[in-house]
């Protein structure tokens, strides 16, 4: 237990630090294999105020793209390696479709993108590098409670 207060604290320091407040929302678009990293990211949102947007459809790049025109997401959290499409198609292909800007993109490079003005982070589990895309183990802000000005529930 002690462990996962301390992740989930992790996780909701990097959304205060990533400059998320309490209502912004993020999408948690992962999968069965990345267990620990929903129950991080929800308990983390929890602890930071973020609301979670989730969505299942991991077959329908229509609906990934509508739930974040509509959702006005500032963040997305996904699994890139989930076979979407009987062709081979991954999440990360989806995104890759949905936001060809990211190819332009270099590490610390701020996300603007013209069809998801709202999204300013995009944060993936797997291990290999994207571009424009944070690394769920990047994203966690291991800070001491004493020396922060932010407070946990």
């Amino acid at each position: 237990m002690k462990e996962f207060d301390r992740y989930s604290s992790a996780f909701a320091y990097g959304l205060v630090e990533g400059g998320y407040s309490p209502g912004d929302k993020i999408v948690l678009w992962m999968d069965q294999d990345n267990s620990a990293e929903v129950l991080v990211a929800s308990m983390g949102a929890a602890k930071a105020g973020v609301t979670l947007v989730t969505f299942e459809e991991k077959d329908s790049q229509d609906a990934f793209h509508s739930v974040l025109k509509d959702s006005g997401a500032r963040g997305v959290y996904f699994s890139p390696s989930t076979v979407a499409t009987e062709a081979g198609d991954t999440r990360q292909t989806f995104l890759q479709k949905l936001m060809p800007d990211l190819e332009a993109l270099y590490p610390g490079d701020s996300i603007k993108l013209s069809a998801y003005p709202n999204l300013k982070q995009i944060v993936q589990t797997g291990h290999k590098s994207m571009r424009g895309v944070i690394k769920f183990k990047d994203s966690l802000v291991y800070a001491n409670p004493r020396f922060s000005t932010f407070s946990l529930p």
